[in-house]
């Protein structure tokens, strides 16, 4: 039998255990409204609105999702904000696109968007200029690069996706076989140490690696200016969503009467 000391101290130390494993809750406090593009004839709102919460649970982010009688075109998310732009951000990550295009850099990319500037009617038609902010010692210096139109991997060629927080913000991308093969033939056939690759996200590239040699491994992304924005890509390369989905409004929630 416990001494009246001993229960005294038992129950403190549950008390605590209870207190540390309690995280306060994060109610749902705003609702937004989102729609399909107005060309999207096809996608089912229902499988959306699954498709979304499956990737809350990933992000951890406290949200419900659901379809709406005023339209068939239109789905509400309640979800959690310390404000406003706290919760447009959640709101971003978790209906970004996420799209990934890896292509070739023109190897006399600096002499191609040289001569462009003069003539644009120079630059090869299966070409590109983009820009591209690199990383230096003095900062970020601006760079116009002759980026191939012909994409080597895109998203139809991951498997699955990791982000960590090891070094500069990363995302470790497993390749399908398709992928690995193309991503092998390609850089195969580049100049070891000069050739360069064009890591696009979203349209913007965020890195512009030397092929130092021929690649045939799961490709790792960096340049993302948070874990946060790395594990939003990866999740949505993990959990693809049917639509791109367009954020019509977003309101606070009028708080519950107590």
């Amino acid at each position: 039998m416990l001494q009246a000391s001993s229960l005294v101290g038992a129950l403190v130390s549950f008390s605590c255990i209870a207190l540390t494993c309690c995280k306060p809750k994060e109610e749902l406090n705003y609702e937004a409204v989102l729609s399909l593009p107005p060309d999207d004839r096809t996608s089912s709102l229902s499988s959306l609105a699954e498709e979304l919460t499956a990737r809350a649970e990933l992000l951890g982010l406290p949200a419900r999702v659901r379809t709406t009688e005023r339209s068939a075109r239109l789905l509400e998310v309640q979800l959690y904000g310390t404000d406003r732009d706290d919760a447009l951000a959640r709101l971003e990550r978790l209906c970004v696109s996420g799209t990934i295009s890896i292509r070739a850099i023109h190897d006399r990319s600096a002499y191609i968007t040289d001569i462009a500037s003069k003539d644009p009617s120079r630059l090869p038609s299966d070409h590109q200029i983009l820009l591209y902010d690199a990383q230096g010692k003095e900062g970020p210096k601006r760079q116009k690069l002759a980026v191939s139109r012909a994409e080597i991997l895109n998203n139809s060629h991951v498997k699955s996706a990791l982000a960590t927080r090891d070094g500069d913000n990363m995302v470790h991308i497993s390749l399908t076989s398709n992928g690995l093969s193309r991503i092998r033939s390609a850089t195969e056939k580049m100049q070891k140490g000069r050739s360069r690759l064009a890591i696009i996200y979203d349209e913007r590239i965020i890195s512009a690696p030397v092929v130092a040699e021929e690649l045939w491994t799961p490709v790792t992304l960096e340049g993302f200016n948070s874990f946060e924005h790395a594990e939003s890509l990866a999740t949505s390369l993990n959990k693809p969503l049917s639509s791109n989905l367009l954020i019509e409004s977003l309101i606070p929630l009028a708080p519950l009467a107590k």
